[in-house]
Parts: C-alpha cells; sequence; structure tokens
C-alpha cells in the first residue's frame, strides 16, 4: 500500500461519491480535520484506498480487484500493531466489506449499522414542541476546560477524537446539561468532514428517562443549522432505544449495512453481541 501525502488526500474523494451513506470519519481526515492515514493502490490515480481515522474507524473503498492492495490491507489489518484496542471497518459495498473479510482469518464479527437521513420538516415539530427551560439543569456549549472534563469524567476515547479542547473547539462542537455541575446529558461531534457532523449522545444512568438526550440533541442539530452542517446519525441496528432517539430528533432511518468489527478482548466482543441481540460465535457458545 501507498501512504499518501495529506495534500494528496483528495485524491480518493471521488471513491466515496455513490456510497449508500455518509462515512464522516473518512471525510474528516480527507478534509485534514481531525488525524488519520490515507492508504492507495496507485498514487496518481487510486482506484482503492483504505482510509485509516485515528480513532481506530477504517473505510476501504474501490473496485476490489487490486489482489496485491486486497492483501497488504488484510496484511495491515490483521497485525494487531497497528491498533490500540480494536478496530471498526466499513466499506464502499457489501461485496467489497466480504471480499475483505475473507482474508481476516475469522478474527472480526459482522455487526449491522442502521443510517438515517435528517429531515428538516420533522425536527420543525420537535422545535415547536420542546420546553427551552431546564431547569434544574444548565445547558451550555462543551469547549475548553467543559470538553477536558467530560474527557476526563464521560469519556477518555475523546483524546483519540479531538487532540487537545482546544482543537475540539475550533473544529468540533457540542452541547451538554449539567446539574450542579454535574453532566447529567451531553452531545457532541464525534467526527465532522464532508459537509457533515457525527452526532454522539451519552447520558448518565442517573439522568436516564427524562428526554435530556432530546434537548442536547436539538441544541446539537441547531449548532448545525447555524453553521452550515447537516447532521448525521447512525448507530447499531439493534439499538432500539438510539433508534427511537433518533426519529424524535426529527431522522428518518434509510437502511441497514455491515461492518466489520475487531477487538482485543474477545469477551467484550462476545458482550457486545449479546446486548444487542448478535448470534454469538460457536466457539463463544461452547466457550472454547
Amino acid at each position: 500500500m501507498i501512504l499518501l501525502a495529506k495534500s494528496d488526500y483528495d485524491r480518493v474523494r471521488p471513491l466515496l461519491s455513490d456510497m449508500a451513506y455518509h462515512p464522516v470519519f473518512a471525510y474528516s481526515v480527507i478534509d485534514g480535520i481531525q488525524s488519520g492515514q490515507v492508504f492507495v493502490n496507485n498514487e496518481p490515480h487510486p482506484t482503492s484506498a483504505l482510509i485509516a481515522n485515528g480513532y481506530g474507524v477504517y473505510l476501504f473503498v474501490g473496485t476490489g480487484d487490486d489482489e496485491r492492495f486486497m492483501s497488504e490491507a488484510a496484511g495491515y489489518l490483521l497485525d494487531d500493531r497497528n491498533h490500540a484496542q480494536y478496530y471498526d471497518l466499513y466499506a464502499s459495498t457489501p461485496e467489497l466489506l466480504a471480499a475483505i473479510n475473507e482474508r481476516l482469518a475469522g478474527q472480526t464479527v459482522v455487526l449491522q449499522r442502521s443510517s438515517f437521513a435528517f429531515d428538516y420538516a420533522q425536527f420543525q415539530h420537535l422545535r415547536a414542541s420542546l420546553n427551552n427551560r431546564h431547569d434544574p439543569y444548565v445547558m451550555k456549549r462543551v469547549e475548553g476546560a467543559l470538553f477536558d472534563k467530560y474527557q476526563q469524567e464521560m469519556d477518555a476515547s475523546y483524546e483519540s477524537l479531538w487532540s487537545s479542547s482546544q482543537h475540539f473547539t475550533d473544529r468540533g462542537f457540542g452541547y451538554c446539561l449539567l446539574k450542579e455541575d454535574e453532566f447529567a446529558s451531553v452531545c457532541n461531534s464525534m467526527f465532522v468532514g464532508g459537509g457533515y457532523a457525527d452526532i454522539d449522545i451519552v447520558t448518565a444512568d442517573p439522568y436516564q428517562k427524562q428526554g435530556l438526550a432530546t434537548n442536547v440533541g436539538a441544541a446539537f442539530i441547531e449548532h448545525c443549522l447555524h453553521h452550515q452542517l447537516v447532521p448525521n446519525y447512525n448507530c447499531d441496528a439493534g439499538n432500539g432505544r438510539s433508534i427511537q432517539l433518533a426519529a424524535k430528533l426529527g431522522f428518518v432511518k434509510q437502511q441497514e449495512y455491515p461492518m466489520l468489527w475487531w477487538h482485543r478482548d474477545p469477551h467484550i466482543m462476545a458482550d457486545y453481541l449479546q446486548r444487542f441481540q448478535y448470534a454469538l460465535p460457536a466457539n463463544e457458545k461452547t466457550g472454547t
């Protein structure tokens, strides 16, 4: 595989043009907003590419007929020195994903994702029904010290998404509801790129089922609308609560598509598969 120079990342953009969903994590790398690398089969005129976001989310795009590139990409994925704890692998078509999965020696599991399209008219209905008074909570934008607090208390993985609080403040955004300086619910941009912003919502356990996720999600969407960004929502196809939240926020389900997932800890993989009602592999069922 050939590692492209950052100045040449735009060469792979056409390979993403006909995808059925929006790989914002890949656009974030191409646009230079978040860290990552782009590998191609041909430097001046790539027909296949592996876009590696620094967070551990990869996109395989192209024709799939370059056997050397397919083998080298599989070798990269099979070498766990290239990954921290896990990776998510998406592809431009289900057929391409299946082709690369055949070369991964059964190390990955296939998950199903649901993609959504933002419907402005439906969001308008939500706008009309929202109560803008948040007592006893305080709505704030996530930036600066508040981003550091979120990373320390709620989700340490944001260190891999955004290099610093300043980076997040400059290129990302988020909104939260606080109660006595404690995070109740937060909606942050996980990835930003290609004119889209990926929604990531977390509500702390004591504050579940109070409609707080809807409020922070609506604030996030309002920010998108004021900054010429399209809000983007996707989730595991078995995550019923997330799918319900998407509908509340004005998103319409489009389709389901496969992805591959590998984690260094097989027990974490097994727990996830059970939680979202996937069939366990035979070796997990028998404990071998």
